[in-house]
């Protein structure tokens, strides 16, 4: 309907003029801000914020007292008009509501396993990170929308938490209890104490999980079985600037590369990137023990390259679009390694 349509029809309305079709589409309207709103809220709860709408539509009508007007008009249509002004502003009035309450129970945000008696949450309605910290010391920076459950103190084998959303976790070593965090998919991530990131995209059911220091091991829910130690073909142990994704459409677990890596060595023993006349096999294995990622080559030709330049302030990836352009090579990434591919050199 057309803002144009819209108005004829609220015109019509006003001046009792109307079908009872037409008088469906005017109501229809102002539920369009319940119906319509992207905030999940139960049936329920919208029969009740109906209800108090139009309870505060009839108590307004009723008690309307005209003051006296220029030209007199009948009853009916002041009854009529205060009727859509209320409708306006009661809408109105929905819509703030609803824009300001909290988006969703924790029911509603975690359904993939029973949350344990005991636990706590904490829900991040801001639009920046909220720092969370755990009885053991370590710490979670929650992203916004996202909400983490947790013990008020660790007890048992393990120490559990469960997440439905972003998250980055730097976690508190303790050799005797194993970190777990169950996401919102069914993947569980594993760990003794180590710093990693989990993120959830809810549109393609997709979970991914990557490290920045430390290993994780991941595997499903039902294979809960599979732990740091005992892993099996059904889990996926990653190392720093590695990551794995998880798609539940197929139950597949697929390992890469992240998307920026970052040395790995201790800051203040981290290289320097300069060279003159260097073997190229000496650079690649500088970046290798940097980044802790495998760097391998397809012609054996590669090991008379050398290569000149300063790229200690570059990324990686920057690092290596120079090195491969100053010896006419390109390089391509295949899980976790990163392929080396061109005619090598004379």
């Amino acid at each position: 309907m057309s803002q144009y349509e819209f108005d004829d029809l609220l015109e019509k309305y006003l001046s009792g003029k109307y079908t009872p079709q037409e008088e469906k589409l005017v109501l229809a309207w102002y539920r369009s801000f319940i119906d319509e709103s992207e905030i999940e809220i139960s049936a329920e709860e919208k029969q009740r914020i109906e209800s108090r709408i139009w309870s505060n539509v009839t108590a307004t009508v009723n008690n309307a007292e005209p003051e006296t007007p220029v030209v007199r008009m009948r009853p009916r249509r002041i009854a009529r008009l205060a009727a859509a002004g209320c409708l306006v502003l009661v809408a109105a009035g929905a819509w703030y509501w609803l824009s300001h309450r909290p988006a969703a129970t924790p029911k509603d945000l975690f359904t993939q396993e029973p949350i344990p008696g005991g636990y706590v949450s904490v829900f991040n309605e801001t639009e920046s990170n909220r720092e969370v910290a755990l009885s053991d010391g370590s710490e979670v920076k929650l992203e916004p929308g996202s909400i983490i459950y947790y013990p008020e103190t660790f007890g048992g084998h393990t120490r559990d938490v469960y997440l439905s959303g972003n998250a980055f976790f730097e976690i508190a070593h303790d050799a005797g209890k194993h970190f777990i965090v169950h996401t919102s998919e069914g993947v569980l991530a594993e760990v003794l104490g180590t710093s990693f990131y989990v993120s959830h995209d809810k549109a393609s059911h997709k979970v991914e999980v990557a490290v920045i220091t430390g290993k994780v091991s991941v595997y499903e829910r039902k294979k809960k079985r599979d732990t740091l130690f005992t892993a099996s073909s059904n889990s996926i142990i990653i190392t720093p600037n590695q990551k794995v994704t998880y798609k539940t459409e197929n139950s597949q677990f697929t390992t890469s590369l992240v998307d920026d890596p970052k040395p790995v060595t201790a800051p203040e023993k981290q290289r320097e990137f300069a060279y003159e006349d260097a073997s190229l096999q000496d650079v690649l294995k500088a970046l290798e023990e940097t980044y802790a990622i495998n760097i391998e080559t397809d012609n054996t030709r590669f090991s008379h390259c050398h290569f000149t330049g300063d790229i200690t302030k570059q990324d990686l990836y920057e690092k290596l679009d120079i090195i491969c352009q100053s010896i006419q090579a390109s390089y391509e990434i295949k899980g976790t390694t990163i392929y080396i591919k061109g005619k090598g050199c004379n």
